[in-house]
């Protein structure tokens, strides 16, 4: 499964540039290897396991996990200059609440059509005891998640803001993210370590919702609270880069914040999430397509519902904890 979700990338990526040449040099001369083995060596070891398990060469599969990196680092390697424009290629949305004493994080996560097939549903047990549930690709070590602590992590890509190699990669981010127990933990994590793509960081627990852009430059808060949503433009950072992704971008923020309440449901957003423009069908014919849609539950027994595609087509399925403070059930 790994080896076709790769074979689909190398496919996507062959009319822009060679990929393997590509991965093999973002991978080892770009600095987002060695940033990644000082900041995150137990991940980077984990992907030197998938490699090995999956038959695959590290560099291609770290290169896997640089999905934000791997878009602007072509940028800037065909040195595209300021007046550039790309089409809008980013469609993800993402939203925090919480209401007496329970909170839901959800979002679209929206790819290039070559990862549609590729969905799994990944269940870790970290050595600290926390569970981790992460909707992901096939080799890939998380797109976002939820951990039995009763914190749950999405995110948005803001490519307009500043960029740089000598950050954590945003694919090494969330697992780390998903490590944490707090929120205040999470956002410290943010503030501590060198960050390489801009993106907004959706941050949920019962009690507390927070959205945080982040970029190689700054990092800022944008709501904390009761409610939180971002799709991709900046908020409160300013934008560097004049990419033509923020009409469509406004208008999904516009249909979350006319639909989304603290003490919405998952029926609630579920329904919400199953119509346009946040909803990014298969045969939406755009750019990219909803390859998950996930919304997860943050209360007495945390939760994962998750659906492998856009909610106009796919159902949500429910995964629940298997732990309880370590010891299985």
């Amino acid at each position: 499964m790994i080896a076709g979700a790769i074979d689909a990338w190398f496919e996507h990526l062959a009319p822009r540039t060679d990929p393997q040449a590509f991965v093999t040099e973002i991978a080892r001369s770009s600095g987002l290897r060695e940033t990644g083995e000082t900041h995150a060596p137990n991940l980077m070891a984990e992907v030197t396991g998938i490699a090995e398990g999956a038959g695959q060469d590290f560099e291609t599969m770290f290169a896997w996990q640089l999905i934000d990196e791997c878009w602007w680092y072509l940028d800037d390697r065909e040195a595209r200059g300021p007046s550039h424009a790309v089409d809008g290629r980013e469609r993800c949305s993402a939203l925090a609440i919480n209401h007496q004493d329970r909170g839901i994080v959800a979002q679209t996560q929206d790819l290039d059509y070559h990862c549609d097939g590729a969905q799994v549903m990944l269940r870790y047990l970290d050595q600290s005891g926390l569970e981790i549930l992460v909707p992901s690709l096939a080799g890939l070590l998380a797109l976002n998640g939820i951990n039995s602590a009763g914190l749950a992590v999405g995110i948005t890509t803001l490519s307009q803001l500043p960029h740089s190699t000598s950050g954590v990669a945003s694919g090494l981010l969330v697992p780390m993210l998903l490590r944490c127990t707090t929120v205040d933990e999470a956002l410290a994590l943010l503030d501590r370590v060198p960050i390489a793509s801009g993106n907004s960081f959706v941050i949920g627990s019962r009690d507390r919702s927070v959205a945080v852009e982040v970029s190689s430059e700054a990092l800022a808060v944008s709501a904390d609270g009761d409610r939180a949503l971002h799709t991709n433009h900046a908020l409160v950072q300013e934008p560097i880069h004049p990419y033509v992704r923020f009409d469509h971008s406004v208008a999904r923020l516009r249909q979350l914040d006319e639909r989304v309440r603290p003490d919405s449901t998952l029926e609630d957003l579920a329904a919400m999430y199953a119509g346009g423009p946040v909803c990014q069908s298969r045969a939406g014919g755009g750019v990219q397509m909803s390859v998950g849609t996930m919304i997860f539950e943050l209360g007495d027994e945390p939760a994962c519902h998750y659906a492998p595609g856009p909610l106009d087509t796919d159902d949500l399925v429910a995964y629940r904890m298997q732990t309880r403070g370590g010891a299985a059930t």
